[in-house]
């Protein structure tokens, strides 16, 4: 019986990485009664998929990060499909960028979210721009950004301590 728990033990923590993830995208989604945030919400499951990307990509896979974003497009009643390819560019990034990154300082990786951060959402903006065939305000999107840039040295330390406490000892047990 002890075998049995930790085997499902191990795979359910394996699943953290995911569930952490659809877990920011619901808290980012959760209305906190500010006019127009909807709009300007932090990039939070670009930021969980940035992380587990770099730090556990053996968790974090490309059918995760689509998942994760085709969550967010259906709860945020975007168009179907954008953040879930802007979330699996973010995760093949982070994979092939994972060795210079894993050696690099907290700054280093703040730097490269915020390069990362810098190219999806205006990329993400002319689409929509182009689906509606008009400009979308670019406020919103200056907004969003330097929020989410804000806020990634707070996730990145709460997705950090979960690895550290719940996925670096467990899993490899």
């Amino acid at each position: 019986m002890s075998a049995l728990l930790r085997q499902t033990s191990r795979r359910i923590r394996a699943l953290l990485p995911i569930l952490s993830s659809i877990a920011l995208v619901m808290f980012g989604l959760l209305p906190i009664g500010l006019p127009h945030f909807d709009s300007v919400g932090p990039a939070f499951a670009l930021m969980a998929v940035f992380y587990w990307s770099i730090f556990r990509s053996d968790l974090m896979t490309m059918v995760g990060a689509f998942l994760i974003g085709l969550l967010l497009d259906l709860l945020s009643a975007g168009p179907l499909g954008l953040n879930a390819l802007a979330l699996v560019l973010v995760h093949e990034l982070g994979m092939a960028q994972r060795k210079v990154f894993l050696g690099s300082s907290f700054l280093m990786n703040w730097a490269a979210f915020a390069l990362v951060l810098g190219a999806v959402l205006p990329a993400g903006w002319v689409i929509v721009s182009l689906l509606h065939w008009r400009l979308q305000p670019t406020v919103p999107l200056v907004a969003q950004l330097l929020l989410s840039l804000t806020l990634y040295p707070a996730v990145y330390w709460a997705l950090s301590k979960l690895e550290r406490r719940w996925l670096r000892a467990s899993v490899a047990v």
